[in-house]
């Protein structure tokens, strides 16, 4: 499965990227039918402080290595100082011996989406950066934290006497003393122990913290299927089992997307893609069918219980979806004329004029796959993340 992202993307590459981002888009991470948000919330729930463009989990110890050389020495504009930093350490990650993931690989200097900006939620949510504040409002209070020395006493973490208002955590392990000049994504045992403890501390009851003890570093390739998993706390897995749950049932509906643009292309249809497709709806009723029928009333009390948004419109959709496949079965889907309208008004309530399904010009840029494959809750990259942890807690 390929993925494409914007992180070590020129200005100029961009316009030729977005030709190609329908067709090798990770599966699951594009939303033609409006429930982009639903996912969000249940990822959020799920593994807290994560993206969907994230790498390497060592980032999160790069970023605030970098900042500390900064703040070590006077520094005029940070901006540009920061930078050059973290443009700098582009070349020391793609000669080490593992360059999967490093961000700006092909961009080098000209590199627009640094680390720092991929992963700043990340350092507040996990407790890293003790402010908690944007990366702006620390560039625009850069100099005023950098020569603080007010005593200010704290309590964030068992055990943690703060002598002062810190910008980093206590505990933030030391940059190797060859750093930034030599740098890799391996985690010293170290480095590894202090991110547990800030899943574990910062993400209290979710599957990134439970995962941060009880996972491995051969993760599976769907969450919910991981043994470390099975054995969580039944609170973590009942947000999972809504998110397993879900996924599949909503799956059908890109499939069913995806035929109507092929049934359209070219006027007579797409003969091979219509079949393809035609296959997939057939593999998805049956795993759907083996299910119990999807109730959506769980899902709608989470998003309430999280304060998370749900607007009517999908809402109405989802429930619309789930309630004709309850009545006339998973298989009937491809030909079922209240689907395949439900589907249609769907995507021009979404994008008016650009609809695919109502624009010919629009649908001639069908790539001929878009948005298929079930949600993965950004798995795919929080799988790497922990097989980075524990690979450096196995060190």
């Amino acid at each position: 499965m390929a993925t494409l992202t914007w992180l070590d993307l020129t200005s100029r590459d961009r316009d030729k990227m977005r030709g190609v981002l329908d067709l090798f888009s990770e599966q699951g991470t594009v939303d033609e039918m409006g429930l982009g948000s639903l996912r969000d919330a249940l990822s959020d729930a799920l593994f807290p402080g994560t993206s969907s463009i994230q790498t390497r989990l060592r980032y999160a110890l790069f970023v605030p290595w970098l900042y500390q050389r900064l703040e070590a020495r006077p520094v005029d504009d940070v901006r540009t100082a920061a930078h050059e930093a973290e443009t700098g350490l582009i070349e020391p990650l793609a000669t080490s011996d593992d360059t999967f993931g490093v961000i700006g690989i092909s961009a080098r200097k000209t590199l627009s989406r640094l680390p720092s900006s991929v992963y700043w939620a990340s350092l507040n949510r996990w407790g890293i950066f003790v402010p908690g504040q944007s990366q702006s409002w620390y560039h625009t209070h850069f100099a005023g934290l950098a020569r603080r020395k007010s005593e200010v006493l704290r309590a964030d973490d068992p055990g943690v006497v703060w002598t002062r208002e810190p910008t980093w955590h206590p505990r933030l392990p030391t940059a190797p003393a060859d750093f930034p000049g030599c740098a890799s994504f391996r985690l010293t045992k170290e480095e590894a122990t202090f991110l547990q403890g800030r899943f574990e501390e910062r993400c209290t009851g979710t599957l990134l913290a439970w995962l941060a003890r009880a996972g491995s570093s051969t993760p599976a390739a769907q969450f919910w299927d991981d043994p470390g998993t099975c054995s969580a706390p039944s609170a973590v897995r009942r947000i999972v089992e809504l998110a397993r749950r879900f996924s599949l049932h909503v799956e059908g509906a890109p499939l069913l997307y995806n035929l109507l643009l092929a049934e359209r292309r070219n006027g007579g249809g797409d003969d091979a893609r219509v079949d393809a497709y035609r296959s997939e709806l057939a593999r998805w009723a049956a795993e759907e069918s083996a299910e119990a029928a999807y109730e959506s009333p769980p899902l709608w009390a989470f998003l309430a219980e999280r304060g998370a948004s749900l607007s009517d419109p999908q809402r109405r959709f989802v429930e619309a979806w789930s309630d004709r496949i309850s009545s006339s079965g998973a298989s009937a889907v491809p030909d079922d004329p209240f689907l395949r309208n439900l589907i249609e008004q769907r995507e021009l309530k979404l994008k008016g004029r650009r609809a695919r399904l109502a624009n010919a010009n629009r649908l001639l840029d069908w790539s001929g796959s878009v948005g298929v494959g079930r949600m993965g809750f950004r798995w795919f990259r929080v799988r790497q993340l922990l097989t980075d942890l524990h690979g450096g807690l196995k060190s």
